[in-house]
């Protein structure tokens, strides 16, 4: 027999040091393919992720950027349905191993349903 207790929705974090100047805006207005074109920095106008509860990689990236890191939160099941096959190993620090998530422009509408937060440093 099931418990009746509902259990509390787990929730995945993904985090991005956004460039100079773009905190804010990707706060407010979220991920918008003019923000990511297919040219460089962007070459191929994806949106870069340090990966699940792991922050270490964007916090790497601001210290040039210094906008903060930007964090949404993903529920379970949607991160594993659209964004667990985006992950990748990026590399290894610690003896952990650290994977990015590689969200491309055409998933950005899904992205931007979840809620996000900009956290200083």
């Amino acid at each position: 027999m099931r418990s009746s207790q509902s259990q509390p929705t787990q929730t995945v974090t993904i985090y991005k040091a956004p460039q100079k100047g773009k905190g804010q805006k990707l706060l407010k207005e979220g991920f918008q393919a003019i923000d990511f074109p297919n040219n460089p920095p962007y070459t191929d106008g994806s949106c870069y992720f340090a990966g699940p509860n792991d922050r270490s990689i964007a916090e790497e990236f601001n210290h040039s950027y210094k906008e903060g890191i930007l964090e949404v939160s993903i529920n379970r099941a949607s991160y594993d349905q659209y964004f667990k096959p985006l992950e990748y190993r990026y590399d290894e620090k610690d003896g952990s191993e650290r994977i990015e998530v590689i969200v491309p422009q055409s998933l950005f509408s899904i992205l931007n349903q979840f809620p996000r937060v900009l956290k200083p440093r």
